[in-house]
């Protein structure tokens, strides 16, 4: 977001050489766009598939029949069914798909933990920009065309490492930026210590870039920031969870290279209000969140509990990188 809150900070990584338009230039972006159709009811996500095998149960193969999960595909307010489908997904990313460890495995040769809140603030970058109500923007790789926004200041760093693992990757088999970004970001949270997400596959990178202006600002009040993401299918609840991210980089809220829940116990001290250099803890945003009684009530059992924050970001940010995709056909 120009902040999604911030997970939309500016974390300020090193420049290269390339401009945003030389990179446009070495990306592969696949030729055929498949979109579903508009939803208002959930971050514009759709069911997964494409890169999975198919379960070989007999009871399941009838619930995964082509035909269906094709149907599903178009109906991603069915929430309980698609539930189930990014479970199956999900199952079979982790357990056997060559390819997502694939890109794991090359990712985790490039991003170092110093790097972590760059590469995750990408995630937010690019997915932040979906709008539920015409299902436009969102996981679609379109950042590449974006970078000389000033919201998207400081990710040319991030991008350059994530077009190291893109290469790689691509020695073998081709791979989307959506895809490569929307694991990167988890794998970022891994390396710090949060939890392991598991991230579906299948995603289409688009030719565009997404419209401009579709970040929160990190200036925004509560009311402004729950509105805003409430446009994008995030309850109050998801948008505090995923602010969490903040605890990561140079922000002031603990370890910049730990993963963990010190952004809600330093967030709910509100150290700002003492003056000195305390004020130069966080952003606006986090401290509109703090002020605002619905958001600070999930402050609270964050700072509480590190594992029900960690269960509820993970959750949070499967639905962030599947908002606004559109995924290969069978």
């Amino acid at each position: 977001m120009a902040s999604m809150t911030s997970l939309c900070s500016v974390v300020v990584a090193p420049q290269p050489p390339s401009s945003s338009a030389s990179l446009r230039h070495t990306f592969k972006i696949p030729a055929k766009w498949v979109r579903s159709p508009p939803s208002t009811t959930y971050f514009g996500a759709t069911s997964p598939k494409a890169c999975y095998s198919r379960p070989t149960t007999h009871a399941v193969d009838h619930n995964w029949n082509r035909r269906g999960l094709m149907f599903t595909a178009t109906l991603p307010f069915l929430l309980p069914l698609y539930d189930s489908l990014e479970s199956v997904a999900v199952k079979a990313a982790e357990s056997g798909n060559s390819e997502y460890k694939l890109l794991k495995d090359e990712l985790r040769k490039v991003v170092p933990k110093g790097r972590a809140a760059g590469v995750l603030r990408l995630v937010f970058h690019d997915a932040g920009t979906f709008e539920a109500n015409d299902n436009s923007g969102g996981m679609n790789g379109s950042i590449i065309y974006e970078l000389e926004r000033f919201e998207n200041t400081g990710l040319k760093g991030p991008l350059k490492i994530l077009e190291k693992a893109k290469s790689g990757v691509e020695a073998i088999q081709p791979v989307s930026w959506a895809d490569l970004i929307a694991v990167a970001g988890a794998e970022a949270v891994s390396l710090c210590g949060g939890p392991t997400i598991p991230v579906a596959l299948g995603r289409l990178d688009s030719k565009v870039p997404d419209p401009d202006g579709k970040l929160p600002q990190e200036t925004l009040g509560a009311s402004a920031l729950k509105e805003s993401f409430r446009r994008k299918g995030l309850s109050t609840q998801e948008l505090v969870a995923l602010t969490g991210a903040h605890t990561l980089g140079s922000k002031g809220f603990g370890d910049p290279d730990v993963f963990d829940n010190s952004y809600f116990k330093i967030l709910i001290q509100k150290p700002w209000k003492s003056g000195g250099m305390s004020g130069m803890i966080g952003l606006p945003s986090d401290r509109a969140l703090a002020e605002d009684e619905e958001c600070l009530s999930w402050i609270a059992k964050y700072a509480e509990n590190q594992n029900l924050f960690f269960e509820d970001f993970e959750k949070a940010y499967t639905k962030l990188v599947n908002s606004g995709a559109k995924w290969k056909s069978l």
